[in-house]
């Protein structure tokens, strides 16, 4: 191949995959991806209030913030345009991006194999048309950017070893220290790169060289990232908190279909899966397993839901409908999961071959680096799937952070092929090609396979309440309205309660009462999960619920209709915070406003009521400002002026975090609303620390107010 045509060939297979992943990003709908609500739950909380939120407030809340910081920052620079679209240029602006991940394996591939053009395009078209690459492309989350910083870290791993230089160690230490602040698994990287260091020193005894390299990379990527993890540790005691453990992430895993996790798990392929394009098989991941369908390790191996998942949707309705709904995607997915063999098997060669020219041949800074990788990106992914062993968890976008180093294999075992077997060169190459155009016509969303799918006015309702939020978050309440009002055509709970919000916000008080009483009805019949955290979900609900009539029924005047709304809400769960602090100000408004004027007992009684409240209002969320603010007005009615002065004086140096992040919600979208989580406000001037303090200090100790 000449220098001219591989240049024509490249050019034309960047500019195929560049409009491809154009068009996914801007047509696909951004929310619909892996947990897109949870991610956009945390964008929207960080465009709100710009600092980051407690890693177990919300159900991706864990994740360090780099990535939603970007998006935070397009969302509210982009604030005059529709708010979806703000979403798809962000996800459009990081699979741009991604088309790095073709550079970098080409470069790679260059330095290693200078005179196979064919196993350079190789490793790029891989990049390019890798059935993964292109259907995420439009997804919200961080992994696309994180795998993005992997694989320039990588490049910039292999330039450190060709000259170790103090310039090239910190350059590596940057990158690898974004890539550490965009997710976790960013560690794949750090992990290879320290290991091939450590492993190069003692190989060629260079021990005082590669230990300034490795401080001087070390020191980098502490520099950018180290402040986040410093944060966990201080605060939980580790540097990689989850929210794994909360009652959010818990309700949804109890329900989804687990397997087994044992060496046969992991080594095992179902050859079955290229006729039936579904994994696992027969086995639904979001309701208990059927007791008629037998248990079988290769069926349901994690190998084979990776491979499913890398060349096709395998697990279904997610960017295309199930196998079940379209015969054309059935075939579609036989098609890429049967040509998809050949590629995988050249992997595998290309891995052999690494690993044995490693034995033969000793030390090589390129090999080694992407054998540590890889086996840190493996090691993890066994460690992340045992952990957590619902199907629904088997990913191939996990592993994107390793993507140049399926290219590098895939270019070796093309380039042994070529050497050994020549006469079948050109049989795997046409196989090749025919594979990426079936990629990119099956995955140029909305435009081939299913071209409907990404209809949002027709999707289910749980889909366009979450537009309803989307839009109302980025401002629009009127497209908002469209999609609530829908929702609520259709009797589901959540387009009720979020017109109720809508309402509320407009001052139609009478009008939010209704739809939120609405939505409470219909809620208990909508919920999801095992019996036992469906009876514990709905009641947390309704105590939320509860407590949002009582600050509507605040508003209208109706004080006696508040007081036990409020009530209710504290004894369905006596943990939120704004349900104590609402009892609090409405016992506390009829202690001084109320049947407590000229009653000095009816008001010492509704002041210690309110104490007691507001202690289990800050003791639930210490940094619920509000309830601070009442303790000072507690304070000052008791005659206690001086230390509500200081109560009140403290109030301007807390900084806390919410242990709910009300801006935004926790990020469960079958719990999706725009501001669930309310309190009484404003308050009355009688119950003001200010008003109360001037009152306190004048001898009148707030009697009569």
């Amino acid at each position: 191949m000449n220098r001219a045509t591989f240049w024509f060939i490249a050019a034309l297979m960047f500019a195929i995959g560049a409009a491809i992943r154009v068009n996914n990003a801007m047509v696909f709908s951004p929310v619909r991806s892996y947990d897109g609500y949870a991610h956009f739950s945390y964008i929207w909380f960080m465009a709100e209030n710009w600092r980051v939120p407690l890693s177990t407030a919300g159900w991706e809340f864990f994740q360090p913030p780099l990535y939603y910081a970007f998006m935070a920052w397009l969302w509210n620079w982009l604030a005059p345009l529709d708010p979806v679209l703000r979403l798809r240029l962000g996800t459009l602006a990081i699979a741009l991006l991604g088309l790095s991940h073709a550079m970098v394996s080409y470069a790679i591939v260059r330095r290693y194999l200078p005179e196979n053009r064919l196993a350079q395009l190789a490793a790029a078209g891989l990049m390019l048309f890798l059935p993964v690459h292109l259907y995420s492309a439009g997804f919200l989350g961080n992994e696309y950017l994180c795998a993005v910083f992997c694989s320039v870290s990588l490049l910039a791993l292999l330039w450190l070893l060709r000259k170790p230089t103090a310039w090239r160690a910190v350059v590596l230490g940057l990158c690898l220290g974004v890539a550490m602040l965009t997710k976790f698994t960013g560690l794949v990287v750090v992990a290879g790169a320290f290991a091939t260091i450590g492993a190069r020193a003692v190989v060629r005894r260079q021990w005082p060289q590669a230990l300034r390299t490795a401080a001087i990379v070390g020191v980098a990527m502490i520099s950018v990232c180290g402040w986040y993890y410093a944060r966990n540790v201080y605060l939980y005691g580790t540097p990689f908190k989850m929210s794994r453990e909360t009652f959010l992430l818990q309700r949804y895993e109890r329900l989804q279909a687990k397997g087994r996790r044992g060496i046969l798990e992991y080594v095992l392929f179902d050859p079955v899966i290229l006729r039936r394009p579904q994994w696992p098989r027969g086995v639904p991941l979001v309701q208990e397993r059927s007791l008629e369908v037998p248990y079988s390790a290769a069926r349901e191996s994690v190998l084979t839901g990776v491979y499913a998942n890398a060349w096709f949707d395998g697990y279904g309705g997610w960017v295309l409908p199930s196998v079940t709904q379209s015969d054309v995607v059935r075939h579609s997915g036989q098609a890429l999961l049967t040509l998809g063999l050949i590629p995988s098997i050249l992997v595998l060669v290309g891995l052999a071959r690494a690993i044995g020219r490693l034995r033969r041949e000793g030390w090589d800074d390129v090999l080694v680096a992407q054998l540590t990788t890889f086996g840190a990106m493996v090691a993890i992914l066994v460690q992340g799937t045992h952990a957590v062993p619902t199907h629904a968890a088997v990913k191939a976008t996990y592993l994107m952070p390793v993507s140049v180093i399926f290219g590098f294999w895939f270019a070796l075992g093309l380039d042994w092929l070529q050497a050994r077997y020549p006469r079948w060169l050109r049989g795997v190459v046409a196989a090749c090609v025919v594979l990426a155009l079936v990629s990119g016509t099956v995955f140029l969303q909305g435009r081939t396979i299913a071209s409907d799918w990404f209809d949002e006015s027709h999707a289910a309702p749980l889909w366009r309440n979450i537009y309803g939020v989307v839009y109302a978050a980025g401002g629009d309440n009127e497209r908002a309205r469209e999609f609530l009002q829908g929702v609520a055509d259709e009797n589901y709970h959540l387009g009720y309660e979020n017109l109720s919000v809508l309402a509320l916000q407009e001052e139609r008080p009478l009008e939010a009462l209704y739809y939120l009483r609405r939505a409470a009805q219909l809620q208990p019949l909508q919920s999801l999960g095992t019996p036992a955290d469906k009876t514990l979900f709905n009641q947390l609900t309704r105590a939320e619920y509860l407590n949002t009539v009582a600050v509507i029924c605040h508003r209208l005047g109706w004080y006696a209709e508040a007081d036990e709304a409020a009530a209710q809400a504290l004894a369905a769960d006596r943990t939120l915070p704004e349900a104590s602090y609402d009892l609090a100000v409405l016992r506390l408004t009829n202690a001084v406003l109320g049947a407590g004027v000229g009653d000095e007992s009816v008001r010492r009684a509704g002041i210690a009521q309110s104490r007691r409240l507001v202690f289990d209002a800050l003791v639930s969320d210490p940094a619920l400002v509000e309830a601070r603010a009442l303790g000072a007005t507690l304070e000052a009615l008791e005659g206690r002026c001086d230390e509500a002065a200081e109560l009140l004086r403290r109030l301007g140096d807390f900084h806390g975090y919410r242990a709910y992040p009300v801006d935004s919600g926790v990020g469960d979208m079958l719990a999706a609303s725009i501001r669930r989580r309310r309190h009484i406000a404003p308050l009355p001037e009688a119950l003001t620390p200010e008003f109360q303090l001037r009152r306190c200090y004048a001898g009148e100790n707030g009697r009569g107010a």
